[in-house]
């Protein structure tokens, strides 16, 4: 079991510190969380396509050749046996051009599954109408096995399933076409070789997906650690740059304002002075988590910005929406009633608050940022414990809301 958190892009972050546990099942070879399993497959999907797309393209051309080799050079002609020939050089024409368009990892593998199946039926039935090529079977057999558990992009039950049933049909369809002229000992020796080929395809698929997963999941607790404040659990700096960039692209795609909070511990210094750093990282502590928790919208994010300064960023949130969560957070403090023995603007710790709100996102990210905090600079220069708010310009000034 690996630590992770299973936060995406867009979600809310830093509700908790603690991190939640990414399993690998043993034998599915699956995330036991499956909004991370999910996210797995969307993180290799377009890797799983390229790979999809090359696969397709050999299998068109190897039977474009075949059919060349076996039907062009050799009569007389007859449709019966010309029909699987063409049917094997459509189908991966067909899957080709299909994943180019698809864009869901469970399409990719119905598609995968159907094309299999489609395919394997086709090749079965042209060794049926050559009765000569039976030399040919048990290598088709064990080959088409291990491109089940090791190539195909189809999680492991998946891959087990369309195995399983080709190494009951296709021993079988063997020995309806052959019938007598098949040697028993060859019979049974394909059918050992089956075996042989399901029990290292499942070992080798079940490692290999299993390896894959946990190396993902290690993925999610590095990206946790970078962008996790460590003192205050909840995002940092990094993560906040990153949101800022992504939410102002999207919101100025949608039309849609931006709000930012520039939050700031009035007198923190003199609190850390009196009471020591410990008890001010716990006073930190207890802040982050108040912010979280009274910051309602999932898609908002809170995260420490340094120090003593927190941000708050909500997107598709308007002046009056920021005034009314800033005036929500002030109170929220007032009523947790922390104790701040030295500070000159009462007994109770108090925040400052700048609420900056960008409307026309044609700059940049950093001028709303810069912004809420010449705003956070007002209120502060108004006395601390107040709340600034205005809306950014086109041309990066000030307009007060």
């Amino acid at each position: 079991m690996i630590s992770a958190r299973t936060e995406v892009d867009g979600e809310r972050f830093g509700t908790a510190p603690e991190l939640t546990p990414v399993a690998v099942t043993r034998w599915g070879a699956r995330l036991v969380d499956p909004q991370t399993e999910w996210d797995y497959l969307l993180h290799r999907f377009a890797d799983d396509r390229r790979r999809v797309l090359f696969l397709t393209a050999l299998v068109g051309v190897a039977s474009t050749v075949n059919f060349i080799v076996v039907y062009a050079t050799s009569a007389p002609y007859f449709t019966a046996t010309l029909i699987p020939g063409l049917v094997g050089i459509a189908m991966p024409i067909f899957g080709f051009c299909l994943a180019l368009r698809l864009r869901s990892p469970t399409m990719l593998q119905l598609m995968m599954l159907a094309l299999v199946v489609v395919g394997t039926v086709t090749r079965l039935s042209m060794l049926t109408l050559q009765p000569a090529t039976v030399d040919m079977w048990m290598t088709l057999m064990v080959g088409l096995i291990f491109v089940i558990y090791l190539y195909l992009p189809i999680r492991l039950a998946g891959s087990v399933g369309l195995a399983a049933g080709f190494s009951c049909i296709a021993p079988f369809w063997w020995s309806q076409v052959m019938g007598d002229a098949l040697p028993a000992d060859v019979f049974y020796r394909g059918l050992v070789w089956v075996a042989l080929a399901n029990a290292l395809g499942f070992t080798a698929a079940n490692s290999l997906q299993r390896s894959q997963r946990m190396q993902y999941a290690q993925g999610l607790v590095m990206r946790h650690l970078l962008s996790t404040d460590a003192m205050t659990g909840i995002a940092n700096r990094r993560r906040f740059d990153s949101a800022l960039e992504r939410e102002w692209q999207r919101c100025r795609r949608a039309g849609a304002p931006l709000s930012l909070l520039m939050i700031d511990v009035d007198h923190f210094k003199s609190y850390n002075d009196y009471c020591g750093h410990p008890q001010g990282d716990a006073c930190l502590r207890q802040l982050a988590r108040l912010l979280v928790d009274t910051v309602a919208r999932p898609g908002d994010i809170v995260a420490r910005y340094g120090g003593e300064e927190f941000v708050v960023l909500m997107p598709e949130i308007n002046t009056a929406g920021a005034l009314a969560v800033a005036n929500k957070l002030a109170l929220a403090l007032r009523h947790a009633d922390i104790a701040h023995p030295r500070s000159p603007a009462g007994p109770r710790l108090t925040i400052s608050i700048g609420a900056a709100t960008a409307k026309n996102l044609s700059g940049n990210p950093a001028d709303l940022v810069e912004f809420a905090d010449r705003l956070l600079y007002a209120a502060k220069a108004a006395g601390r414990n107040q709340i600034s708010v205005g809306q950014l310009t086109p041309t990066g000034g000030i307009r007060a809301a």
